[in-house]
């Protein structure tokens, strides 16, 4: 028995609807996430004064929020949902991305960079590509030699006037082929969350306070029955 056009149509309407929030989801997440993964780059969202035409002094600024991503892959496109809980934010704003990686072996390395408008690399606090300024979707590459050790990555990005958004990191090993960083030749670890720390420091707090006042209250206890035995 066949459907009837009418709930083919329907069926079709709710297909629709159901892959354009789909795409609304995923498409406001396109830089990173707000959910903490152990495997990524956190990234600290700032605003940014229009007109701006490159990357500003991280250290000297306060952000909206933290993102969250396991890759950098935004390839070249129109982008006007905003950052989740930061919706309205689709231009002149900035990333700041931090983590740390290990390179499964030890050799030369290829880093390229692409992005719409500014970004830099870093590995282990010196700049390994400088693409910054306010230009379209245009890459810059780089070489390093890495051993097995853990490294420290930061990736510092920029949009400027709406809408064309681009920002992708590849890396390659020798002769092989180009990926996705960190793709199968890293693994990428994220930096601890900032509240994951503070709960830590106030947790240690708490316990030795709480130590302190029952070493004082053994103290007191001790000497009462000092003062027991000797009446």
């Amino acid at each position: 028995m066949s459907s009837t056009p009418s709930k083919q149509v329907n069926i079709f309407i709710l297909i629709s609807i159901l892959s354009i929030q789909l795409f609304a989801q995923n498409d406001s997440s396109v830089f990173g996430g707000t959910n903490f993964i152990s495997n990524g780059l956190a990234g600290k969202i700032y605003t940014l004064a229009a007109e701006t035409r490159k990357l500003p002094d991280f250290d000297t600024m306060k952000s909206l929020g933290t993102i969250y991503t396991s890759e950098i892959n935004v390839p070249n496109r129109s982008w006007t949902e905003g950052f989740p809980g930061v919706t309205d934010r689709f231009e002149w704003f900035a990333i700041d991305y931090h983590g740390s990686v290990r390179a499964k072996k030890a050799g030369h390395y290829t880093f390229r960079l692409a992005s719409d408008d500014g970004s830099k690399l870093f590995i282990d606090g010196k700049l390994l590509i400088d693409n910054d300024g306010l230009h379209g979707d245009y890459s810059k590459k780089s070489e390093i030699d890495l051993d097995e050790a853990s490294h420290t990555v930061r990736l510092q990005y920029f949009q400027g006037p709406r809408t064309e958004i681009a920002l992708q990191l590849f890396s390659k090993f020798e002769n092989e082929k180009e990926q996705i960083f960190p793709g199968t030749s890293f693994i990428l670890y994220s930096p601890p969350q900032e509240k994951g720390i503070k709960m830590v420091w106030w947790i240690m707090i708490i316990i030795f306070f709480i130590l302190f006042f029952l070493i004082v209250l053994l103290r007191r206890k001790k000497k009462k029955k000092e003062i027991i035995v000797k009446a």
